[in-house]
C-alpha cells in the first residue's frame, strides 16, 4: 500500500527548514500586505516598516516558536532574545530601505519587497542560533 498524502505532508513538515519556509510564506504575506497597506494609505515607508514589523514580530514568534522550532516550555529569555533579533533586523532593514528608497530611488514597494530577502536571512540565522536554540 503507498504512501497517503498526509503522510507526504508530514515527511515534508518534519524538515525544519521546510518549517520555517511556511511560517515565513505565512508571515511575508502578513508583513508585506501590513506593509504596502500602510503605504498606499499614505503613510511613510518607515512607519510602514515599523507598523509591519510588529505585526510580523508577533505573528512570527508563535508560529516559530511552536511550529518551526517546536519549543513548547515558557521563557522571558527567548522572547528577549527573539526580539533582539528582529530588533537587529528592523534596524538594518530601516538602514537598506533608506538607501534603496531615498539615494537609489527605488520605489517603496520593491525596496520592501528586496528587503525581505534580506530579513529572512537574519530572522533564519537568528533565531535557529539565538532565539530558539535547544537548552536555552
Amino acid at each position: 500500500m503507498g504512501t497517503s498524502v498526509f503522510d507526504t505532508v508530514k515527511a515534508i513538515t518534519n524538515d525544519q527548514r521546510v518549517r520555517f519556509l511556511i511560517v515565513g510564506g505565512i508571515n511575508t504575506a502578513v508583513g508585506y500586505g501590513t506593509f504596502a497597506t500602510v503605504i498606499f494609505l499614505g503613510g511613510h515607508y518607515f512607519l510602514a516598516n515599523f507598523i509591519a514589523t510588529a505585526v510580523g514580530v508577533t505573528v512570527s514568534y508563535f508560529l516559530n516558536k511552536y511550529f518551526t522550532f517546536r519549543q513548547y516550555k515558557k521563557s522571558f529569555t527567548e522572547i528577549l532574545r527573539f526580539i533582539s533579533v528582529y530588533l537587529f533586523s528592523f534596524i538594518l532593514g530601516n538602514m537598506i530601505l533608506y538607501v534603496l528608497v531615498d539615494i537609489v530611488s527605488i520605489s517603496p514597494y520593491l525596496a520592501g519587497a528586496l528587503n525581505l530577502i534580506f530579513t529572512t536571512l537574519i530572522s533564519w540565522f537568528g533565531h535557529k542560533y539565538f532565539s530558539f536554540r535547544p537548552n536555552n
